[in-house]
């Protein structure tokens, strides 16, 4: 991860803190600038391959010619020079910092900075983060999103596509200029066909002076921001980054799925029906992806050791690296250090389960606000956008030199049938030591049982769990977002008091799949042909409306159009995040929700109900999805009595306009039972449980277009979206960058071609054009 390269380090008078200067001559870093911070960093975009160098495939070796073990670990070998050359003077070794991975397995990639996942960007709260992003993408246009930051004021810098910019080009640079805020734990990546997936992501840190669960941990450097950027210090190297991983570019994959016949492992010639791959199920039963788990990296590194589909790699043939971090040894003149873990869900489809063996951990911040903390986690449930900040205490306690840190895909069925499988885990290495310690092999690091594992009597506490209840195998409880709380103490929760939330602005979002595809309340997200936010002299030509139909509950074949949504100024909006009906529930899956533009308050997340054993049950009673042939009556679950009220759909309840069983609530967003209107965390991606819903709630201040959707790419790419117009008035007094790009449909007029024959130039022989 972030191989950038450093020529040494800066200094001149204009400079509070020392800074790197990157090889290529850009300036990096963070400097003041007539008395303001400025953050500038330099991006640049491209195509590469993994296992490749100097366009030449390579293969791991790891011994030397007498078949004893290299002293520092194995080393990448050209295939045209053998393929040989640990310990062989006549042969030039190329170390692994050098090569991107993945998990061992050649395919095309997207590179930053040279890097399969970007270099790590960091800045201070209230600097001006300057980042100029260059697409040299083959075959593909680019925008980079800043995921997590408000943009208060330069929503035209936000990353979105034909929604607040134009694509950036092959060729072209478009700088990026934005305040960092809030502060935190955030990433940038490509909002581009599927371009994020494929390793055109990294980590964006916010740091602030007076970060308040700072006295959980021990390495500090928050406290003085100078020490974040002067040098390499151990809290700097403890960004973990998730990205679960296939074998293929993540727009192939979207295209089988969706146009190419799904999925067959091994790519017969001739299949057959008992070939192809079905679907992957989460431990409640609850099916979770129309694509096959392959493996999952750990800052871009990882090591596929299973055969599977498409590839085979017993392990013995792939001895590529895993990621490693370091922690200091306890000795007796040092007790043992706390260190803060920031991790960061990047993945492509599939949730991950951190965790670390032997040791417990405390989860102290989540999408960049601290809450109050969680101790004695066994493991934390990440799912793709959200990020969390975890304090793991370096007691060494089995007495080890290495322990493995894990990231397991959280499904318990993989939908497949063909024999020799195994769910692999995304690794990396916890190491006690520093990078001058003997070198260890993965092959030498032993496992450690998770404790609930080992003990029946002793539960696990997992946090993030998409569900209440976990099968018995699990032997685990769950604290789930719901329960969080904010560490700052009472917030003044947007709408409990003047100016008061109304009915109106109750807004339902049903997160589900319909016949056109995935989507929100029955319409599929089309993007605009210009950037509405940019361009609004082209409003509303650019935005493929949506007909009134579309949520209406017999609207079988959905919409596919530019689902927006309309947001006053200054005022309080709650929305209610569900994931029912038809194409939802536990025929849907799980789907994490990013607001862009916004962190919200989360209020309340409820589940649906399960059985005993944990399997999936019925949606939660709470909600109400409306009969196709009389909508005042709710067919969330069909039986005798409403089964005759579905005649026109067969028996299908969509869902697309659902409201509360409940009236009063309907009517007073604040009455709402359960709702956490004292302490609630703030987030900006949150889970939206498959047979539940979720509730949060936001002040519209920030005017701007601002995207909402499922982060689960093939979600996302698909449709699950929707947009919103926020404080539409009030856009007008933006200050759009000079010089801004434009684009937009063209079409040519017969009266142009009349024009264009029209030309004659002087001493011309038209009859003649060879």
């Amino acid at each position: 991860m972030g191989m950038l390269k450093y020529c040494g380090f800066v200094s001149t008078l204009l400079l509070v803190i020392l800074v790197p200067k990157q090889c290529s001559g850009h300036f990096d870093g963070c400097m003041h600038k007539s008395g303001r911070l400025v953050c500038e960093y330099h991006l640049e975009f491209a195509d590469a391959y993994t296992m490749t160098y100097e366009n030449d495939r390579v293969v791991a070796d790891c011994t030397k010619p007498d078949g004893s073990r290299l002293e520092n670990g194995c080393v990448a070998c050209k295939l045209t020079e053998g393929g040989n050359c640990g310990g062989n003077d006549s042969v030039a070794s190329i170390p692994f910092e050098s090569i991107n991975t993945g998990d061992g397995i050649f395919r095309r990639i997207v590179t930053v900075n040279g890097s399969l996942v970007g270099p790590i960007l960091r800045g201070k709260v209230g600097a001006q983060m300057v980042i100029h992003v260059t697409n040299h993408l083959y075959d593909s246009p680019l925008a980079i999103h800043w995921h997590g930051q408000f943009q208060y004021l330069t929503p035209f810098t936000d990353g979105v596509p034909m929604i607040t910019q134009c694509p950036i080009e092959k060729g072209q640079t478009f700088t990026y200029r934005f305040k960092a805020d809030p502060a935190g734990t955030f990433w940038y990546h490509a909002h581009t066909a599927g371009k994020r997936s494929d390793g055109g992501l990294g980590a964006l840190i916010i740091h602030e002076d007076n970060e308040p669960n700072a006295v959980e941990y021990d390495h500090r450097p928050d406290l003085g921001f100078a020490a974040t950027l002067n040098g390499p210090s151990p809290h700097d190297k403890h960004v973990v980054t998730l990205l679960d991983w296939q074998h293929e570019q993540t727009s192939d994959v979207w295209l089988q799925q969706n146009g190419g016949g799904w999925f067959w492992p091994n790519n017969p010639v001739f299949p057959t029906t008992k070939d192809r791959f079905s679907l992957s199920f989460g431990p409640d039963g609850v099916a979770v992806a129309g694509i096959p788990y392959v493996s999952a990296l750990i800052n871009g590194r990882g090591r596929f050791e299973n055969p599977l589909w498409h590839q085979d790699a017993p392990e013995e043939n792939n001895k590529v690296p895993y990621e490693r971090f370091y922690v200091d040894q306890p000795h007796d003149d040092m007790k043992p250090q706390k260190y803060r873990f920031r991790i960061i869900g990047a993945q492509l489809q599939f949730a991950l389960r951190f965790s670390v063996d032997a040791h417990l951990m405390t989860v102290i911040a989540s999408d960049g606000f601290d809450m109050v903390p969680i101790r004695g986690v066994e493991s934390l449930i990440v799912n793709p956008g959200e990020r969390y900040d975890v304090v793991i205490r370096a007691h060494n306690p089995r007495n080890r030199q290495a322990y493995w840190i894990r990231a397991a895909p959280h499904i318990s069925d993989p939908g497949y049938d063909i024999g020799n499988y195994s769910l692999q885990e995304g690794k990396a290495l916890l190491i006690y030591g520093d990078e001058t310690s003997p070198y260890i092999y993965p092959e030498d690091v032993r496992d450690v049982p998770r404790p609930c594992v080992r003990n029946p009597n002793k539960k696990c506490v997992i946090v993030n769990c998409n569900y209440i209840i976990l099968p018995p195998s699990y032997n685990a409880r769950c604290i789930n977002p719901g329960e969080f709380k904010n560490r700052m103490g009472a917030v003044q929760v947007p709408g409990v008091r003047e100016p008061r939330i109304e009915r109106s602005e109750n807004l339902w979002m049903n997160f589900a799949f319909q016949t056109g595809g995935p989507g929100v309340n029955g319409i599929s997200f089309r993007e605009p042909t210009s950037p509405p936010l940019s361009q609004p002299d082209l409003l509303p030509g650019s935005i493929t409306q949506c007909p009134g139909t579309c949520r209406d509950s017999d609207n079988l074949g959905g919409c596919k159009c530019t689902g927006t949504v309309n947001l006053n100024y200054n005022r309080p909006y709650q929305f209610v995040f569900t994931n029912v009906g038809a194409g939802g529930a536990n025929t849907g899956a799980p789907h994490p929700v990013h607001m862009h533009g916004h962190s919200f308050y989360v209020l309340k997340v409820a589940y649906p109900e399960q059985s005993p054993d944990g399997l999936f049950n019925k949606i939660h009673p709470d909600i109400c999805c409306p009969c196709p042939d009389d909508e005042t009556q709710c067919c969330t679950t069909i039986d005798d009595s409403n089964r005759h009220l579905t005649n026109s759909t067969g028996g299908v309840v969509l869902c697309n306009n659902p409201r509360f069983v409940r009236r009063r609530w309907n009517q007073d967003p604040n009455r709402i039972q359960g709702l956490e209107l004292n302490h609630p965390l703030q987030k900006d991606t949150i889970i939206v449980p498959a047979g539940g819903y979720t509730v949060v709630r936001i002040m519209a201040n920030n005017p701007g277009w601002w995207l909402v959707h499922c982060h689960i790419e093939m979600h996302a790419t698909g449709g699950m979206a929707f947009v919103m117009n926020e404080a539409a008035r009030e856009q007008e007094q933006l200050h759009k960058p000079r010089g801004f790009t434009t684009c937009s449909n063209f079409e040519s007029s017969a009266q142009d071609y009349y024009d264009a024959m029209d030309v004659t130039f002087c001493d011309s022989d038209s009859s003649d054009r060879s």
